[in-house]
């Protein structure tokens, strides 16, 4: 074979894969975009009353615990260790934490069990 025909197998081969990786990378995005909208789907409606939709997160037990805006009604329990936490830290949690949204209570705990 000439050098020619090497450049021209060289070159489809390479645009190959920029054309490959172009599609994986808008793919990509694509599925990204889709787990994001999911991820906001998946979080609970605002049902229709004049009651306010905030949560504690207090320690009872030696848990974390997550109560409604009430602070009567267990929403969850958690496995959360609460000796990782420095003193004061658990000082604040003993007090209790108020969050708003289901959105901030799912960041709160999110970013207090990794």
């Amino acid at each position: 074979m000439s050098k020619r025909a090497y450049i021209f197998y060289l070159a489809i081969f390479v645009s190959g894969f920029i054309v490959a990786y172009l599609m994986g990378v808008k793919i990509g995005m694509n599925e990204g975009k889709t787990l994001t909208e999911q991820v906001v789907n998946v979080t609970p409606q605002k049902e229709d009353s004049t009651e306010r939709d905030g949560y504690w997160v207090q320690i009872h037990n030696d848990k974390v615990i997550v109560y409604k805006s009430d602070k009567t009604t267990v929403v969850a329990e958690t496995d959360i260790n609460i000796n990782d936490y420095s003193e004061s830290e658990q000082n604040i949690l003993q007090n209790g934490v108020y969050l708003e949204t289901s959105e901030e209570l799912f960041k709160f705990l999110e970013a207090n069990t990794s």
